[in-house]
């Protein structure tokens, strides 16, 4: 497993959600995969959020893919979050890209707020 690579996970009712941090190789897909055949609960799903990723080895990709068919987990019951998780997901399973985010504290809504200025609505 690379030295800088992390993993942490909870469950949210039958839900795993798991955080992958630092840079994804062979070994660590080993570990990924390991940690879903331990604390997958039959019927939930799986989100993988590669957000933390700095670096996703192709190695580590097909490591992943390899050894994923072997497990218990359905395929379309895992699903990716974050642009990483396109070249992570195994055939069958859900990648995910969320939306960008609006700035936090402006509504848009403000006669005077700066993010008016320079439209005419």
């Amino acid at each position: 497993m690379s030295a800088d690579f992390q993993m942490t996970f909870r469950h949210s009712k039958d839900n795993l959600h798991v955080r992958v941090l630092g840079t994804f190789d062979g070994n660590s897909a080993h570990e990924l995969i390991n940690l879903l055949q331990a604390q997958y609960r039959e019927g939930g799903r799986i989100f993988v959020d590669t957000a933390g990723l700095r670096e996703v080895v192709p190695h580590g990709c097909a490591v992943f893919k390899n050894y994923f068919c072997r497990t218990r987990v359905p395929a379309p019951q895992l699903f990716f979050k974050g642009e990483k998780g396109a070249d992570m997901a195994p055939p069958g399973s859900g990648w995910l890209i969320a939306p960008a985010r609006k700035k936090q504290g402006c509504c848009g809504r403000c006669k005077y707020c700066s993010c008016r200025v320079g439209n005419d609505n």
